[in-house]
Order: structure tokens, then C-alpha cells, then sequence
């Protein structure tokens, strides 16, 4: 299942890429170099610019009111991000920052591509597709983690390690901490 996943993620990517390549002449658009550690897009401003990482990698953190930033993604070569605040109330949901760098990222002008995805039916399902894909994948995360915590409360080692090695076998480093600490949850649990 996570292979024929990640073959989806894959097209999804490369024909968002192939798309967008072919509007880059009507869009406003800039390759910017951005240093390790640079935040491209803070959590809650507005949606004005769409990013295609070409190299390096982003982090993407969520803080909730009161709480610590938690790293929910990473976003590598080839991939978009910023996408997502384009539709609703057009702000953005996250920080991102770059994790792996320098980072070469593509900035598109939000506007020009939203006017561009009027008249292209393709780009308009690609970026839903992508949005898509991206909930599926946080809800099936999101499961995993909430199985594994009601697993812990009931104290049912099997269920948690089947959920953790699920959380583990994606490619998020971001899962392996969460299953790393649902581990250490049980461990400290059993120390008398």
C-alpha cells in the first residue's frame, strides 16, 4: 500500500511540476536561494506566494495558541508547498523554514496562479489532487497516533508497536519522532 502511495504522490508531483513549467512564461515567478534556517512562509499570513522547492529542504511547523511548534512535514525537490492557502481564507496554516540548505525554491505569485488556474482545468485538478492526497495522508497519520495513545491508556503493547512500525515505515522523519515517543510513553510507563 505505501509503495502504490508513494507512486501516486509521484505523478501527482511530476504533472504539478510539468504544469506549472508550462505557465511559467504568464506567471510572475523568482528563484530565490534561501539560507539554512530562513523562514519562506510564517503560519497565519497571507497566501501571496506558492514555492517549488528545486533543491534543499523545507520544514513545515504548526503551533497551536499556548503550545510548542511541532514539525508536521518536510517538502524536498520537486515538491510544492504553500499550496493549500490558496483556497479558504487564503493565509497560511504553517511556518516553513529551511531545514536543509541552502534551499533553491521557485516562488510563484499566489494571484497569477490562481488567475492561471481559471483557464487550466488540469492545474486546478493537480492542486486539488495534491490537497487531496495531503489530508488523506494526515488522516491516516492522525489514526495511527490516536490508536497508538488509546493502545498505551489500555496498556496493549502489540496494538501500539503494530502502529508505531506503521508510523515508522513512511518516509516522514516527523512519524518515526512521533513513534519514537509513543515508545518511550510505554517504556516509562512500565519502570516501576
Amino acid at each position: 500500500m505505501e509503495e502504490n502511495e508513494n507512486q501516486r504522490h509521484n505523478q501527482i508531483r511530476d504533472r504539478m511540476r510539468m504544469l506549472l513549467s508550462t505557465h511559467l512564461s504568464t506567471v510572475r515567478h523568482q528563484t530565490q536561494i534561501a539560507p539554512l534556517g530562513e523562514v519562506l512562509i510564517q503560519q497565519d499570513a497571507p497566501a501571496e506566494r506558492v514555492l517549488l522547492v528545486q533543491t534543499g529542504e523545507l520544514k513545515v511547523e504548526r503551533c497551536e495558541a499556548g503550545g510548542t511548534p511541532q514539525v508536521i512535514a518536510r517538502i524536498g525537490p520537486n515538491e510544492l508547498v504553500g499550496e493549500m492557502a490558496l483556497i479558504g481564507d487564503q493565509h497560511h496554516s504553517a511556518t516553513v523554514t529551511v531545514s536543509r540548505g541552502p534551499a533553491e525554491v521557485l516562488v510563484i505569485e499566489a494571484n497569477d496562479l490562481l488567475q492561471t488556474a481559471i483557464y487550466d482545468s488540469d492545474l486546478v485538478m493537480e492542486l486539488l489532487a495534491l490537497s487531496s492526497r495531503r489530508c488523506r495522508q494526515t488522516n491516516r497519520h492522525l489514526t495511527l497516533i490516536l490508536e497508538a495513545l488509546e493502545a498505551f491508556e489500555q496498556g496493549h503493547h502489540p496494538a501500539l508497536e503494530r502502529c508505531c512500525n506503521a508510523l515508522e515505515r513512511g518516509s516522514d522523519p516527523t512519524l518515526s519522532t512521533a513513534a519514537r515517543r509513543l515508545r518511550g510513553l510505554m517504556q516509562a510507563s512500565e519502570t516501576p
